[in-house]
């Protein structure tokens, strides 16, 4: 018999794969992930996002900071969460790279670190693998 969280992120995860079968495409479908609905292209812009933080990291930090919060702050959140229930260790890895990112970003002056703005787009996808959904990488 499983615990009700553990029900919930089963039931979270089926709604994900069921989102990503099916004659419709999955980005079209509102998902729950971490108890949040959302959409997978949402999620999905969230690693785009934490590209184009990247590339301004080196010649505009003020940008990199407001494109990190703007578009995958709260996705970053959601998604660990959603992989709470099924892979703690990568979502625990998630929290301590989202973490890392944040402290450079929330110093004074801001100072993101652009490999440390990749390393967390390479686990945050990782984590997106994790409930059956693709991000395509950064394109350099």
């Amino acid at each position: 018999m499983l615990r009700p969280a553990a029900r919930r992120a089963a039931a979270a995860l089926a709604l994900v794969l069921a989102g990503a079968c099916g004659r419709t495409p999955a980005v079209d479908r509102t998902i729950v992930v971490g108890g949040d609905k959302v959409t997978p292209a949402r999620l999905v812009d969230a690693s785009a996002g934490l590209c184009e933080a990247k590339v301004a990291a080196t010649t505009d930090p003020e940008a990199a900071r407001a494109t990190f919060y703007d578009r995958s702050h709260s996705a970053l959140h959601t998604v660990a969460r959603g992989l709470e229930p099924v892979d703690r260790a990568l979502a625990a890895q998630l929290l301590e790279a989202k973490g890392k990112v944040e402290a450079e970003l929330e110093a004074i002056p801001p100072n993101p670190s652009p490999a440390d703005l990749a390393a967390l787009d390479d686990v945050y996808r990782a984590g997106l693998g994790r409930l059956a959904i693709t991000a395509p990488p950064c394109v350099e």
